[in-house]
């Protein structure tokens, strides 16, 4: 990804390089080793991921909600089957994200509404109103694709947009952005998705 200064790298692994080799070692000759190594890795078969977005679909919701629930890791199965008991209701299946000490849910405020008054635990939920939600749905090709979602958030970030959460799943990438934010990321990654289908 071009993110490491291969100067501190080598200032770094010097002691080790040495002590391996036995020989002494100055930081310019593991720069120049450093830079051959990078150099084979950006020349790796993977494919470009801005092309892999072709198949791409997006779609954008507004009105969601993201709701954190702290509980313990030994609530969160008890919590998920309440939650799935209560989707029967729902307009849509809600996003469900276990995390390490919390569950995150993003649905839609109408949705919200009507689970908060099911269930205790929501109550005392950390919530963030008013939000968009994002979901991009990536053909199989691009699933494999090393550093997608790397670009995709790293698209969005240049041009302005704040990513309030974003989860990986098989095939989507989930993004919950500040609601005016919306319709700039949904332009964004829908100019992204035609310029990699040449016409």
């Amino acid at each position: 990804m071009k993110l490491m200064n291969f100067h501190s790298l080598a200032e770094f692994i010097q002691p080790q390089v040495q002590q391996l080799s036995g020989k002494e070692t100055s930081i310019n000759t593991l720069v120049v080793a450093i830079k051959r190594f990078s150099d084979t890795l950006s020349n790796s078969k993977s494919p470009d991921a801005s092309i892999v977005l072709k198949d791409a679909r997006i779609s954008l919701s507004s009105g969601i909600v993201d709701v954190t629930i702290r509980a313990p890791r030994n609530q969160f199965s008890a919590l998920v089957k309440e939650l799935s008991e209560a989707a029967g209701e729902l307009s849509e299946f809600p996003h469900i994200f276990p995390l390490s000490n919390s569950i995150k849910l993003i649905l839609p405020e109408e949705d919200y509404t009507l689970v908060r008054g099911k269930m205790e635990q929501l109550r005392e939920a950390a919530t963030q109103a008013n939000v968009a939600k994002l979901v991009l749905n990536l053909s199989p090709r691009a699933e494999m694709t090393p550093g997608i979602a790397s670009y995709v958030t790293e698209l969005l970030f240049r041009n302005g947009v704040n990513i309030l959460d974003a989860f990986l799943g098989y095939g989507d990438i989930i993004m919950v952005v500040d609601y005016k934010d919306g319709p700039l990321a949904y332009d964004v990654l829908q100019r992204e998705i035609q310029g990699s289908n040449p016409v």
